[in-house]
């Protein structure tokens, strides 16, 4: 697989990082985590009209036609920067699921008026498990004479507070895979939410469903077989955070080149020690690791190629290795690193939110195992050789 990117990929991400870091300086994007709602409005319009929410949908609908891949050099120049949007919830989450598994006035609705910036959409499909099976999901449809009646509680919902409507996910008959996906608007009466205190600048929230009364027609694709679009949402977004933690880690890593070159101890630049050298050298080895295998994993995704060992490869090491970067580059930088006006700390809480966002490391490397054991040879990629 060629995992060089084209020029018009190259100027894809070149033209979005300097609009992300020249969008917000590190005081902005602080100060903006401790307020509503959480991002610049007028550069999220920047956003939007630079075409990025709509870049994935296909043209009919407003879209650019363009892949995932695409999107994730977008998303990796935006963490780079540390730049907040609700660009996961509306786009990576709720839009690409519409865009999935709508029907064709679902999509004409709705991702017309996603990629022009005129709503927000949100996902909620987690609950108190943090699981990421079907059993897992608890959340009750109770058909009704006009409709559906939800009962039950998410977490975890990106962006609940600005979203106009969100994509629910609730179990719509007793079998353990009968989920259903609903457009719920979020001024429905028995919608509640409850913002959760976490690190990283996300704007995470429980949500509340208390007979929650839908007409029929807002069920998104067919009733009850919604668990293999979740799963799809679910790889897609892993592939994205695993993006996201490699623009977090190029971020520690520029920080870090430029004060080992100026910071200067015993007479001598930082840099010009071995030590010093070696924890370079071993940032740079794994950042690069990251960027091949999150590079491969949207590849075959924007192809439709399977690319559940992919993407499963990509998480578990970004997970890994990009928080242990920030380690490094705080030990390289000793005490001015932890100072709230230096953007390393920034860096630092978001690459522990992107570390656990879709599943640690721990859990691809359990999912990586299984899929070993279930097919040895075709796990490396061997299977023509398997009569031997």
């Amino acid at each position: 697989m060629d995992m060089i990117l084209s020029e018009e990929q190259e100027l894809l991400f070149k033209t979005a990082l300097e609009f992300a870091q020249q969008a917000l300086t590190a005081d902005q994007i602080e100060s903006l985590e401790g307020q509503e709602p959480g991002f610049d409005l007028d550069v999220w319009q920047q956003m939007v009209d630079m075409g990025w929410t709509g870049i994935v949908f296909p043209a009919a609908y407003g879209g650019a036609d363009l892949t995932l891949m695409d999107l994730s050099l977008i998303v990796e120049a935006c963490a780079q920067a540390a730049l907040p949007s609700p660009l996961f919830a509306s786009v990576i989450e709720a839009g690409m699921l519409i865009d999935q598994v709508g029907s064709d006035h679902d999509r004409s609705a709705w991702l017309p008026l996603i990629a022009a910036g005129k709503t927000v959409l949100t996902t909620a499909i987690l609950e108190s498990s943090g699981g990421f099976e079907p059993a897992e999901i608890e959340m009750q449809a109770e058909t009704t004479a006009s409709g559906y009646r939800l009962n039950g509680a998410k977490r975890w919902v990106r962006d609940a507070a600005v979203a106009e409507t969100l994509v629910v996910l609730a179990r719509s008959r007793d079998t353990a895979s009968a989920l259903t996906l609903f457009l719920v608007p979020a001024s429905t009466p028995g919608v509640s939410y409850q913002r959760l205190s976490v690190s990283g600048g996300e704007r995470l929230y429980d949500v509340a469903f208390a007979d929650v009364d839908l007409p029929a027609d807002a069920v998104l694709g067919p009733p009850g077989e919604a668990w293999p679009a979740v799963r799809a949402l679910h790889q897609r977004g892993a592939c994205l955070k695993a993006a996201e933690l490699l623009g977090i880690g190029q971020a520690a890593l520029e920080l870090t080149l430029e004060y080992a070159k100026t910071r200067v101890q015993f007479g001598n630049p930082l840099g010009s020690f071995q030590a010093v050298q070696h924890h370079c050298a071993n940032m740079y080895r794994n950042l690069e690791a990251c960027r091949l295998l999150t590079y491969q994993a949207a590849t075959r995704l924007s192809e439709g190629q399977g690319a559940e060992r992919e993407v499963a490869m990509a998480k578990a090491k970004a997970s890994e290795v990009i928080p242990v970067m920030i380690q490094l580059a705080h030990q390289i930088h000793g005490a001015v690193g932890y100072y709230r006006d230096y953007p390393l700390g920034l860096y630092h809480d978001r690459a522990l939110a992107a570390q656990a966002a879709y599943g640690t490391s721990r859990h691809y490397r359990r999912r990586l195992a299984q899929l070993l054991r279930q097919d040895p040879i075709g796990f490396r990629g061997r299977a023509q050789h398997a009569a031997s």
